[in-house]
C-alpha cells in the first residue's frame, strides 16, 4: 500500500502544491516589481534627527541639485533666451503683387489714370509698411511656451536683427491698422471713397514671421550647456553627519544625492548577486508572514483556492501597478487609491485581512519610493480607517462617505508628519493635498471593481444580495403568483433566520437571501405541497408514498435547476441545495411504514441526497426553516408546546448527522434555541393566560 504522504492525488496534496504555486507565482510578481537595483540602507527625513552612525562619504560623488533648482535656474536662463523667426520675403511679394492686380481690375469709372496711379502707390506704400515691420505667425503667438518671450531676432537675408515682440503685428492689429489708414485716406481722397468702401483689407494680409525651430534650439541647447546640476563635490571620507545631528535642507541634498549615486551605480557583477539574493530573502519573509498569518488567523481562506487567490492576485496588480507609476513618472505615487485594496478585500473576505494585507502591500511599495517611511506611515492607518468606516457596504453612499473620510484621513495624517519634519507651515508642500483629493476621488472606482471581481471570482457583496431580496425580481415575483403559500413560508423562515444569523454571528443579508429562493423548486408542482393547497383538493391521493415523497424531494433539484438557469450565486444555491440536508420526508415514510412495515420500505426512495450544511448560515438556516414548518402542524400554540418543539427538532437534526459539518457550538445551539423559542411566540401571539375573578 503506498503511503499516505506519497499519494500525490489526494484532495489535501493536491491543495498544498497549490498553494506552493500561486505563492511562487506571486513571489515572482513581486521580484520583478521590486527595484532592480541596490537600495540605499539609510532611513532619513528632513528635520528629523539623522538615527544611524555617523556617515561618512564612502567615495566621491556629486552634490544634485534638486528638480526644484534645477527648474528655477532653468527658468531663470530661458528667460534671457531670444528666439529666431525667419522673414519670408515670398509671402510679401505674392501679396503685394494680387493687390496690384486687384487695383488695376477694379477702378473706378471716373477716376484719371493719375488718380488710380496715385492710389496703387498709396496702397503700395501702406501695405509694404506693414510687410516690412512683420506679421507674426499665429501658431507663434498661441504656443504658451513662446507667448512671453519679450525680444526676437529676425533672420532676413542671413542677417539677424532683434527687435521688442510688441513692435511687429499680428494679423489682428495689421488689419486694424491699415483699416485705420484708409479711413484716413476717404476723408483726404474722396475720389477712392467708392473704392475704399468695397475693399476687403485682410484678404492681402498673411503672416510672414515664422519660427525659426533650427537656429532657435542650437541658441536654447548652448544657453543650457552652461547650467550646472551640482552643487558641488563630496571627498571620500568626508564627514556628512554625525549620530543626533538634524537632517537640515542641505544635509537633506547631500544625502539624497549619495541615495542616488548608490542606487544607479550597482557595481561588480558578484555585488549585484547579492542584492538579487536579498530581494529574493526579502520577498520569502513577506509571503511567509502572510501564509503564517492566514494558518494561524484565517485558516478557513487557506483552504479556498478561490479567496487565496482573490487576495494574492489583488495584492500583486496593486503592487505592480505602484511599481510601474514609480519607474515611469506618468504621475504622483500618491494619487494611486491605494486604499480600493483593502476595501475590495475587506467587501468579499474580512477585516481583518484586509487590514493585514494593506499593511504587507504598504511596506512592500514603501521600499520602492523615494520616501518608504513616510509614505508608509500614511498609507497604514488611512487604509485601516476607510476598511473601519466602510464596515458592510450595503448602500452606494456608504462609498462616498468613506472617500471622504479617506480625503480627510490623508489630509490630517499628512500635515501632522509635515509639521513634524518642517516646525512650519509655509514649508508645508500644499499641492499633494490635491493629490490626495485625486486619490480620494479615485477611491469610487471601488464600486465598478466589486462588480467586475464578483463575476470574475465568484464572490457575491452585500449590495448584490440586497438586490436579490427586492420583491420584484423575476424568481420572486413568478413565486408570489404560482406558489403563494410557499412565498409567505420563506418570508418567515427568512426573518427568523436573519435575526438568528445576525445573534451567533455571520452575514444575515445571505442567509435572508437564501431563505427566500431556497423553495423556488416548488413552482414546478405548487399543488404538491401543502402550503399551497386549496382545502379539499389533495393531488398525494392518487399516488403512492414512493411517488409523493419522490415529487416532495424533487422541489430541491428542480430549484437548483431554476436558480442556474436565472444565473444566481452558488452561495444562494448552497441554500436550495442543503435546506432538508440528507432528512426524510416523514409524512410519507411514516405512511409507507404503517402500510408494508418497516423491513419492507427502503428508506432511501424517502431521504433527500443532501449534501448537508457546512457554513453556519446554511445549518442556522435548515434549523428556522424545519421548525417554522413544523410550528405550523401545532394544535396547540404556547410557550410550552413550542419549546418543546424547538428542543425536538435540534435532537433530530444533531441525533441523525445533519448538523455534523456546521461550524456551531453549543453556546451557538443554546442561544438558537432560546431565540426560536421567542421570535415564535411573539409570531403566534402567544398570550398570558388571564384567571377569573372568583371573588366579587
Amino acid at each position: 500500500m503506498r503511503p499516505k504522504w506519497r499519494n500525490w492525488n489526494s484532495p489535501v496534496k493536491k491543495h498544498r502544491i497549490y498553494l506552493i504555486l500561486v505563492f511562487l507565482l506571486t513571489g515572482v510578481a513581486l521580484y520583478f516589481s521590486l527595484p532592480q537595483e541596490a537600495r540605499f540602507r539609510y532611513e532619513y527625513q528632513k528635520g528629523r534627527p539623522w538615527m544611524h552612525a555617523s556617515l561618512f562619504a564612502p567615495y566621491n560623488f556629486a552634490i544634485v541639485k534638486s528638480e526644484q533648482e534645477l527648474s528655477a535656474e532653468k527658468d531663470s536662463l530661458l528667460s534671457d533666451f531670444v528666439p529666431y523667426l525667419i522673414h519670408s520675403d515670398s509671402v510679401s511679394k505674392h501679396e503685394m503683387l494680387m493687390l496690384a492686380k486687384n487695383v488695376e481690375k477694379n477702378v473706378v469709372k471716373g477716376m484719371s489714370p493719375l488718380q488710380q496711379l496715385s492710389l496703387k502707390l498709396k496702397l503700395n506704400e501702406l501695405y509694404g509698411a506693414v510687410y516690412e515691420t512683420g506679421i507674426l505667425d499665429q501658431n507663434y503667438l498661441n504656443d504658451p511656451g513662446k507667448r512671453n518671450n519679450k525680444r526676437v531676432k529676425i533672420v532676413f537675408n542671413n542677417t539677424g536683427k532683434e527687435v521688442a515682440v510688441s513692435s511687429l503685428y499680428s494679423l489682428k492689429s495689421a488689419y486694424n491698422e491699415i483699416h485705420g489708414q484708409l479711413d484716413d485716406l476717404k476723408a483726404s481722397h474722396p475720389e477712392w471713397r467708392n473704392f475704399i468702401e468695397d475693399f476687403h483689407p485682410e484678404t492681402y494680409l498673411s503672416s510672414n514671421l515664422f519660427y525659426d525651430q533650427e537656429r532657435s534650439s542650437q541658441t536654447e541647447k548652448k544657453l543650457l550647456e552652461s547650467l550646472s546640476v551640482n552643487h558641488g563635490l563630496i571627498q571620500e571620507g568626508e564627514r556628512i553627519i554625525s549620530q543626533g545631528d538634524i537632517v537640515s535642507t542641505r544635509i537633506f541634498t547631500i544625502l539624497e544625492s549619495l541615495r542616488l549615486t548608490y542606487e544607479k551605480n550597482r557595481g561588480e557583477d558578484s555585488k549585484y548577486n547579492l542584492v538579487i539574493l536579498g530581494r529574493i530573502i526579502l520577498i520569502m519573509a513577506l509571503l511567509l508572514t502572510v501564509y503564517l498569518f492566514l494558518r494561524n488567523i484565517r485558516r478557513k481562506l487557506l483552504r479556498s483556492k478561490r479567496d487565496i487567490s482573490f487576495v494574492l492576485i489583488t495584492m500583486s496588480l496593486m503592487i505592480g501597478g505602484c511599481a510601474f507609476v514609480i519607474r515611469t513618472g506618468a504621475f504622483d505615487i500618491y494619487m494611486i487609491p491605494f486604499t480600493v485594496l483593502a476595501l475590495i478585500i475587506r467587501t468579499f473576505v474580512d477585516t481583518r485581512v484586509a487590514i493585514f494585507v494593506n499593511t504587507i502591500t504598504s511596506l512592500i511599495v514603501g521600499f520602492m519610493v523615494p520616501n518608504g517611511y513616510e509614505f508608509v506611515l500614511i498609507q497604514i492607518p488611512v487604509g485601516s480607517v476607510a476598511v473601519i468606516s466602510l464596515n458592510k457596504m450595503q448602500k452606494r453612499e456608504q462609498l462616498i462617505v468613506t472617500a471622504l473620510i479617506v480625503f480627510i484621513s490623508y489630509c490630517v495624517i499628512y500635515l501632522g508628519i509635515s509639521l513634524v519634519q518642517e516646525a512650519n507651515f509655509g514649508a508645508v508642500d500644499w499641492i499633494k493635498i490635491r493629490w490626495f483629493a485625486v486619490n480620494a476621488i479615485l477611491t469610487l472606482i471601488t464600486y465598478l471593481l466589486m462588480y467586475i471581481l464578483e463575476k470574475s471570482f465568484g464572490f457575491v457583496s452585500d449590495l448584490t444580495l440586497i438586490e436579490l431580496t427586492f420583491s420584484n425580481q423575476k424568481l420572486l415575483k413568478k413565486l408570489s403568483l404560482e406558489a403563494p403559500g410557499t412565498l409567505h413560508h420563506s418570508l418567515q423562515v427568512a426573518n427568523l433566520a436573519e435575526m438568528a444569523v445576525a445573534k451567533i454571528g455571520g452575514n444575515p443579508l445571505l442567509v435572508r437571501a437564501g431563505a427566500l429562493y431556497h423553495d423556488i423548486g416548488k413552482m414546478v408542482n405548487p399543488l404538491y405541497f401543502i402550503e399551497n393547497q386549496t382545502p379539499g383538493i389533495n393531488p398525494h391521493e392518487g399516488l403512492t408514498e414512493e411517488e409523493s415523497a419522490a415529487t416532495i424531494i424533487s422541489h430541491v433539484e428542480d430549484g437548483v435547476a431554476l436558480a442556474r438557469k436565472e444565473k444566481l450565486p452558488e452561495q444562494i444555491i448552497d441554500f436550495i441545495n442543503t435546506h432538508h440536508g440528507t432528512t426524510r420526508t416523514g409524512y410519507f415514510y411514516q405512511k409507507a411504514v404503517n402500510r408494508l412495515g418497516i423491513d419492507r420500505v427502503d428508506g432511501a426512495l424517502f431521504s433527500y441526497p443532501g449534501p448537508l450544511p457546512t457554513t453556519r448560515e446554511t445549518a442556522v438556516f435548515m434549523l428556522a426553516d424545519s421548525i417554522e414548518a413544523a410550528s405550523r402542524s401545532l394544535p396547540v400554540k404556547n410557550s410550552e408546546t413550542i419549546r418543546n418543539l424547538v428542543d425536538q427538532i435540534f435532537k433530530q437534526k444533531m441525533e441523525s448527522g445533519q448538523l455534523e459539518f456546521a461550524p456551531l457550538t453549543f453556546k451557538d445551539i443554546r442561544v438558537l434555541k432560546d431565540l426560536f423559542h421567542e421570535k415564535l411566540i411573539n409570531i403566534y401571539h402567544v398570550r398570558v393566560y388571564y384567571p377569573e375573578i372568583k371573588n366579587r
